[in-house]
């Protein structure tokens, strides 16, 4: 059998212990729930906030993301160059009129030290001398030798929201065209008075050259009988021909001129000009072969007939004195009717202009030949003027030039234009 083992007596004390330490669990327990639901409600909160903190932060960085994308467009689109440099002199915006000035790349100077990609010496200028040395500059004028622009530059601090310096920009102004056209004026102002002076000398001189060119005639006429003698008068009268012609010339660039417009036909004007030409090659011994190109469609022209003559002649001169041995010299005509204009090439195979001619090519006096007045071109500017045309050259050297004119077929009646 087995032996039942004996219970242990049960105190009161012992049950109200243990009532005590299952209500004690319980309270604990309640109070940890309450704690973990205001801790997970809490949690709730902190994470509603913080994603509403990402939103907001998202919807900041987004604006500004905008707010640089449409600077950086801003500072892009400006015609000023724009360039910015950090404390450590360092490129950190160089805009695309900047880069054109210049000459730089915008990928090539960001990042790169001022002085490494805008000086080729030693001294500070710009945005660098304002970083060196504190003051700001306000209208210095400066030039890119690599691209041959003149730029007005000035500069200014970059702070931050506290005020503290992080940084110098630069402002540069391309001011070339302005003075190119300041330097034309001034030239212009030269020419204006060398032609009134040389229009009052022409007319000065005018009237003693009919004298001596009589005087040379008559003479001419009482040698007769004595060729040297006879043929030093007709030189006599030669070279008085050719100074009236100048001054002529003259009289008609410094003068007003009236356009005499009248109906005439082109073609037949370019056929006689290319015949004239042609004997002045023969003259010359030159075999130089003048073409002519016209279109079968004839259609009448209303202009000035004489001062169209001077120009296709002067340009046919021109062309011939440009071969240096036998060469072509091609006229062109072709009708732009919807345009109301007509265009007339005349194309060389001489030695061709350098850039440097070309650009002072219809200033009167320029030449490059030794025996050369350099009016011809001068005079046909002003004539294509008058007509309210337009002639423009190309040329390459060793190759040859081609002068181009256009010209209104239907000219004003009544066309009164002054020169200049």
């Amino acid at each position: 059998m087995n032996e039942e083992k004996p219970k242990l007596p049960v105190s009161e004390a012992d049950i109200g212990a243990l009532v005590n330490a299952f209500r004690y669990f319980n309270e604990t327990a309640t109070s940890l729930n309450t704690a973990y639901q205001r801790l997970e409600a809490r949690m709730g909160d902190l994470n509603h906030q913080l994603e509403e903190k990402d939103r907001q932060l998202y919807s900041r960085l987004r604006e500004l993301d905008r707010v640089t994308r449409y600077l950086n467009s801003l500072v892009e689109s400006l015609s000023a160059g724009v360039i910015a440099i950090d404390m450590e002199g360092k490129v950190t915006i160089f805009n695309r009129a900047a880069a054109e000035m210049i000459g730089i790349q915008a990928e090539l100077a960001i990042g790169k030290s001022y002085m490494e990609i805008l000086l080729s010496d030693e001294v500070p200028r710009g945005a660098y001398q304002t970083l060196i040395n504190g003051p700001e500059i306000r209208g210095v004028e400066r030039r890119f030798p690599g691209v041959g622009v003149t730029v007005t530059s000035q500069t200014g601090w970059v702070v931050d929201s506290f005020g503290e310096r992080i940084g110098v920009m630069e402002l540069f102004e391309d001011v070339s065209i302005a003075r190119r056209l300041e330097e034309r004026l001034e030239q212009q102002k030269t020419l204006s008075a060398l032609g009134e002076m040389a229009a009052s000398v022409a007319h000065e001189l005018r009237n003693p050259l009919a004298g001596i060119g009589g005087y040379a005639a008559m003479l001419k006429e009482q040698l007769t009988g004595h060729p040297n003698l006879g043929s030093m008068a007709d030189a006599i009268v030669k070279g008085v021909q050719n100074l009236d012609k100048i001054a002529t010339n003259l009289l008609f660039l410094t003068r007003r001129t009236t356009v005499n417009a009248e109906q005439f036909d082109i073609v037949m004007v370019l056929e006689e000009t290319c015949d004239l030409l042609r004997s002045e090659a023969q003259m010359l011994e030159s075999e130089t072969k003048f073409n002519l190109k016209v279109p079968k469609e004839r259609v009448p022209v209303v202009a000035d007939e004489t001062l169209i003559r001077m120009i296709l002649t002067n340009l046919g001169r021109n062309a011939l004195q440009a071969i240096v041995e036998n060469g072509e010299v091609n006229f062109k005509l072709t009708w732009r009717l919807l345009a109301n204009r007509f265009d007339i090439t005349v194309t060389d195979t001489g030695g061709g202009m350098t850039k440097e001619s070309l650009g002072r090519l219809f200033s009167p006096f320029f030449t490059t030949r030794e025996m050369g007045t350099g009016l011809g071109l001068a005079l046909v500017k002003k004539a294509v003027d008058l007509h309210h045309g337009e002639i423009s050259v190309e040329s390459e050297v060793g190759i040859g030039s081609r002068f181009t004119i256009s010209v209104p077929i239907m000219q004003n009646m009544s066309s009164d234009e002054s020169g200049n």
